[in-house]
């Protein structure tokens, strides 16, 4: 397992770089990329998320995992831990879910920002339902982030992460 220090320093480095290609700019709207394509950016990861969220309630949750990048740059942290390192370790936990399991997924509050040409990040609410055989279900939720590129087979995450909500002491009703 890698360093935090060095996993820091990576991770400061790739968003630096993805800066640097891909143009941020403080009004917002990244160099290069009229708003007709950041648009268009957004209309297609919009249907790729639509086809995630199908895929991972279908009988097979595994079907999903063709929406990780096989990249070697591919992260994905849950609550403040790096969960995978690689599209096969994703593969290899919704495999582990067994056969009968199906997770069905609402997002709300979504948001996406086309960020260069090919590179989108998704901002959104998620609640997450797992259903087994036998009347098992768990709810869980939170939030999410990810960035999405596209690849020669279409929208894929390349890095992201999920947190769920942790209550505060003296807040009313999710109150910050």
């Amino acid at each position: 397992m890698r360093s935090a220090s060095l996993c820091r320093r990576a991770l400061t480095a790739a968003c630096l770089a993805l800066c640097a290609t891909s143009g941020c700019r403080p009004d917002g709207q990244p160099a290069g990329l009229s708003e007709a394509h950041a648009g268009a950016i957004r209309d297609s990861v919009s249907s790729a998320l639509d086809a995630f969220r199908e895929l991972g309630s279908s009988p097979d949750p595994a079907a999903v995992a063709g929406f990780y990048s096989e990249s070697p740059a591919f992260r994905f942290y849950e609550s403040g831990a790096l969960r995978y390192e690689s599209a096969a370790d994703v593969r290899a936990a919704l495999e582990g879910l067994g056969p009968g399991m199906r997770v069905t997924t609402e997002y709300s509050d979504t948001d996406i920002e086309a960020l260069a040409p090919g590179v989108a990040l998704v901002r959104s609410l998620f609640e997450s339902t797992l259903q087994g055989e036998g009347g098992f279900a768990f709810t869980y939720g939170g939030a999410m982030t990810t960035v999405w590129v596209h690849e020669a087979d279409g929208w894929r995450i390349l890095s992201g992460h999920t947190s769920a909500s942790v209550p505060r002491a003296g807040a009313e009703d999710g109150a910050p």
